[in-house]
């Protein structure tokens, strides 16, 4: 028992001196912490649904293929409704991908304004978190400016987002998959037509 305690007050001090150095970093360092948050909201949501968009649709006709196969259908029906999905899937992460950067860099960019703003004037306690440390100089000025707007604007993007995915979202998606059905069948027809 003694064996016990002692190893879990060794973990607890362990965790305790790893959230110490943490808080320390973050209260020394809040606009390197900001600046990583926000910087990289664009370029995670162009890899997620850059990825969504490559695989998910291989993905959707692989299992039509897998599921036709298993039953041995000869109409053809799962493929058919597997590449439909498929086009669904290519347009909703594109359509997705367009909205969702032109809404995060919008609202990034309008935060970032803000923060620029509110710190040339260091007034009130925003403007004075990011006049902290730039001794007047306009480039630390501008850094932190922007670190602090990244992160912000990231999050202001998020509830934005909220409400775009019913308004802006839908009628992308709509129109990117009408327009990728349209040229898949197209191509379908000219296929059909050579043979």
């Amino acid at each position: 028992m003694k064996i016990n305690s002692i190893n879990k007050q060794s973990n607890r001090q362990n965790f305790n001196g790893l959230a110490d150095s943490a808080t320390k970093f973050i209260s020394k360092h809040p606009g390197v912490v900001a600046g990583l948050a926000g910087s990289s909201v664009i370029a995670q949501k162009i890899v997620m649904s850059g990825s969504e968009a490559a695989i998910g649709p291989v993905i959707d006709i692989g299992i039509g293929k897998a599921i036709t196969k298993y039953n041995g259908e000869q109409d053809d029906r799962t493929n058919q409704s597997s590449k439909t999905q498929a086009i669904r899937t290519f347009s909703q992460a594109v359509g997705g991908t367009i909205v969702g950067i032109v809404i995060r860099g919008l609202a990034i960019g309008a935060m970032c304004a803000l923060a620029l703003k509110a710190g040339k004037k260091a007034k009130g306690d925003f403007g004075k978190l990011i006049a902290k440390d730039t001794n007047e100089n306009a480039y630390k000025l501008g850094e932190s400016a922007a670190s602090w707007g990244k992160a912000l604007g990231g999050a202001a993007a998020t509830l934005v987002m909220m409400v775009t995915n019913f308004i802006i979202d839908v009628p992308v998606i709509n129109a990117i998959n009408k327009k990728v059905t349209e040229i898949f069948n197209s191509d379908k027809k000219e296929d059909k037509g050579v043979k």
